[in-house]
């Protein structure tokens, strides 16, 4: 599975401009709610409560936070390019400023597991990391997650 299979170009964001975690998950909650404000807050609640649990931050300066939403149909997945660098608290100690995250169904398991496995392919190539910090325009990005 590509990143372009489950990311679209409208859910690519650039200088996304937040000054700590709780702000990173009111963020990507108003861009997965579509103004919806219950679900908005629901979504934000539960990150939070995921982070809790532990530290979603992968290292090398990207976090993926994901949690499951109740009453949701799809599987949705968001990229978010920071303008500057955020403390998820990563077990690398760099800060993050790059942003995978999925809200799955309460019900999804495999889907979610298999976005989760492509993300990770995708970070583990450092050229293509490398060149997802350089691009500025969410086309180019789009473009760069058909590679893998």
């Amino acid at each position: 599975m590509k990143l372009n299979e489950f990311i679209s170009l409208g859910s690519i964001y650039v200088d996304v401009d937040a000054d700590s975690v709780k702000n990173v998950f009111k963020k990507i909650s108003i861009f997965f709610s579509k103004r919806d404000k219950q679900k908005a807050m629901t979504i934000n609640e539960k990150l939070n409560e995921r982070e809790r649990l532990g530290s979603t931050g992968v290292g090398n300066g990207i976090a993926i936070p994901h949690t499951k939403i109740p009453g949701l149909k799809k599987t949705q997945v968001i990229c978010l390019k920071l303008i500057s660098a955020v403390d998820f608290s990563a077990s690398d100690k760099k800060g993050v400023d790059i942003v995978f995250s999925i809200i799955a169904p309460e019900n999804s398991q495999s889907e979610h597991l298999l976005i989760l496995s492509s993300i990770s392919n995708f970070l583990k190539n450092k050229n293509y990391v490398n060149k997802l910090r350089e691009l500025k325009e969410p086309q180019k990005i789009l473009t760069l997650f058909s590679k893998v």
